[in-house]
């Protein structure tokens, strides 16, 4: 049985022409119509014309017939394929919409339609072709039987009122469904040498086509293609298995690009490339350029050959500090770890589709980067990708069963991990989504607009330091759940035991930690400056690494019994600390645990502490006295920099160490001293 559809576009001139194009087409067999004419769009007058021929049929090409509608006549028109022009003079910019809907007539075949957009050279434009809110340009779209399918097809000025000139055409293609069985799909090796592949033969569309690319020896696996051209390949997937769903759009033929294990490095124009030469790919590595804005070209001459740009390798832009734009060619498939760290003064990057995986620290210290556009593509994020990226405002992108953005202003990864907030984000208040399960590490790492956060009933996990350098946040909100508590709007508690994060922004100037927590997570209380005092809970065993590092305004603390061991710099730069009771429970005390803390001027370090880390006191400028208990044995390096006041230091144990300050004359005992060498006091003689 064959299928019959009639197409019609009409033409609307503001003010002047309303006509209509029909156009029939015929079934079993491809049949293309193509529209074509002229726009101009001068301030809000406007004039446009379409004009067209269909093609593929028996007796040639026919001129479509135009009609046109005077005293309200219209012609019925009811279950044709047909196209309106519309323009909205009220629309800003200024905009023309052509809707076109096709019907399908057949009771018992699918229909597959297309709109390619050929719009040729007309500048200043903007164009979409959308079915529901998919821009579908170029892509089939299955038409059931007896049913119909909307096109909108939009064109505006970018600017309002300027002009924009040149000819446009769009290409309508329709194909019976009998002729999308028995699809041959061809899978093949660049070299037969080097690998094997596997996968391809005969299938109906709508199937799943799985291409397996096997190396021979010590080969390199690189990339799937449809050519082995670089001028002309698309690259499809990096990994040896590659699965697709067979549409009308699928290429025909894929090549499995291998390479064997040497590959060259060279420069070419600004950029150092690694080529791999079989494979005919390249991976940028490196530049020469340090300033301005840089296009990453597609395709790179070498010698006699060319290479496809198929991936930023790790490192490779690392600490240009004067790129501020680059555009990454399609067909690159990956960002490489810190590939663009520390491009302090990139603002913008063209990130194209087909890019799946962005490496870990790839954008971070970007600190001028003020929005990006994901490609619906991607599949992978490396840990910290956009942490430090402090001017941030919003992502962009459609998203995919992999990650979602919300509200511009979130990534969360398969939509129960919150990866990253855009930091430079000014809203004061966020809301994580319920369903959230975890919240990955320094997922709001210098979010220093937000006062508020509300977390999800569905949390079970906390990546490290999550809310670092979150300066404003006043509160915490949400109703908690059997492993997350929320004390006092303050503080967030792990599973009862473990202080996990304080609001660092919170105006409180004293806080009393409830009694259960039997530890201080790292980072916890990190940058609370307006903290004078807090209690540490009566059974508290441990304070991890950084736990109060930059509270300023901290003045005393006394370590409970129970506390076995201090954390690499828990009092970090704690500068208004002036008085800390370590009990006799403390065996260890980390590396720069009291760095910076300006304000002590005695510390007693008990009978049970054995462990010193390096520069667990240093730069303590107002430190006058140090009273090491019997069981340290050892001193590390740099204990005393920067203690340009110590005057006494007491010995209990027999200590015999070469750590000892440079600076000032010390005697022990009415004697000269050089080195703490057994129990005694050593006092200098050049200070009072």
């Amino acid at each position: 049985m064959s299928l019959k559809t009639k197409l019609i576009s009409s033409i609307s001139m503001f003010v002047l022409v309303l006509a209509l194009l029909v156009v029939g087409v015929f079934a079993l067999r491809q049949e293309t119509i193509t529209l074509g004419g002229t726009i101009n769009f001068q301030a809000k007058n406007v004039y446009a014309e379409i004009t067209g021929t269909i093609s593929g049929q028996e007796n040639g090409p026919a001129s479509l017939p135009k009609l046109e509608f005077s005293n309200g006549q219209t012609p019925d028109t009811s279950g044709w394929a047909k196209g309106d022009l519309v323009f909205d003079p009220n629309a800003s910019p200024i905009q023309i919409q052509i809707a076109i809907n096709v019907k399908n007539l057949s009771a018992e075949r699918s229909l597959f339609v297309k709109v390619d957009d050929l719009i040729g050279a007309v500048t200043n434009l903007t164009k979409s072709v959308m079915v529901g809110a998919e821009d579908k340009e170029g892509a089939y779209v299955e038409v059931l039987p007896l049913q119909s399918v909307d096109y909108v097809i939009s064109l505006s000025p970018t600017d309002e009122g300027e002009s924009v000139t040149g000819e446009y055409n769009y290409l309508i293609t329709l194909i019976d469904e009998s002729e999308t069985q028995d699809i041959e799909i061809q899978a093949n090796p660049n070299m037969e040498t080097l690998g094997s592949v596997s996968g391809g033969g005969t299938f109906d569309l709508g199937e799943t086509v799985t291409l397996r690319a096997t190396r021979s020896g010590s080969n390199t696996f690189l990339a799937w293609a449809t050519s082995t051209d670089p001028n002309t390949m698309e690259i499809l997937s990096t990994s040896s298995t590659y699965s697709f769903e067979l549409t009308m759009d699928s290429p025909r033929t894929y090549y499995a690009l291998f390479n064997k294990t040497t590959s060259t490095s060279q420069k070419a124009g600004e950029l150092i490339y690694t080529f791999y030469n079989e494979a005919k790919l390249a991976s940028v590595t490196g530049t020469t350029s340090t300033s301005g804005a840089l296009e990453i070209p597609s395709v790179v001459p070498s010698g006699e050959n060319s290479y496809k740009v198929y991936s930023i390798g790790g490192n490779a832009f690392n600490g240009c500090r004067g790129l501020t734009s680059i555009t990454i060619p399609e067909g690159v498939t990956s960002i490489g770890s810190d590939a663009f760290s520390g491009c302090s003064s990139l603002a913008s990057i063209t990130i194209p589709e087909g890019v799946t995986s962005i490496g870990g620290y790839a954008f971070w210290e970007c600190v001028s980067l003020t929005s990006i556009t994901l490609p619906s593509t991607l599949t992978s994020f490396g840990s910290q990708a956009f942490q430090g990226c402090s001017s941030l405002e919003a992502f962009y992108g459609t998203g995919n069963s992999y990650y979602t953005i919300d509200d511009n202003r979130a990534l969360i990864i398969n939509g129960t991990t919150f990866y990253a907030y855009a930091a430079g984000n000014a809203a004061t208040s966020y809301s994580i989504p319920e369903g959230v399960a975890s919240i990955a590490f320094e997922a709001f790492d210098s979010c220093s607009s937000l006062t508020s956060i509300t977390l999800p009933s569905t949390l079970t996990s906390f990546g490290n330091y999550a809310f670092d350098s979150c300066s404003s946040l006043e509160a915490f909100y949400g109703p908690g759940n059997a492993y997350y508590t929320i004390d006092d709007n303050r503080a967030l508690i792990i599973n009862g035991t473990t202080f996990y994060a304080y609001a660092a922004g919170n105006t409180a100037t004293s806080y009393l930690i409830p009694e259960g927590v039997t530890s201080i997570g790292q980072y916890a209380f990190r940058g609370c400056s307006n903290l004078t005092s807090t209690i540490l809970p009566s059974i508290l065993t441990s304070i991890e690494n950084d736990a109060f590092r930059d509270c300023s305004s901290l003045t005393s603390i006394t370590i409970p019994e129970g506390v076995t061991s201090i954390g690499n710099s828990a009092f970090y730069s704690c500068s208004s600390l002036a008085s800390i009771t370590i009990s006799e429970g403390v065996t260890s005390i980390g590396s720069y645990a009291f760095y910076g803390c300006r304000s002590l001027t005695e510390i007693s370090i008990n009978g049970n502490i054995s462990t010193l880390g390096s520069n667990a006191f240093s730069s303590c400028r107002n430190l006058t006295k140090l009273n090491l208990g019997a069981n340290v044995a050892s001193l590390p390096s740099n204990l005393f920099t920067d203690l340009t006041h110590l005057n006494e230091i007491v010995v209990h144990g027999e200590l015999n160490s070469t750590t000892f300050p440079t600076y000032g004359t010390w005697v022990k005992a009415g004697g000269s001293a050089t080195s703490l060498n057994g129990a005694g006091t050593y006092t200098r003689t050049d200070i009072q």
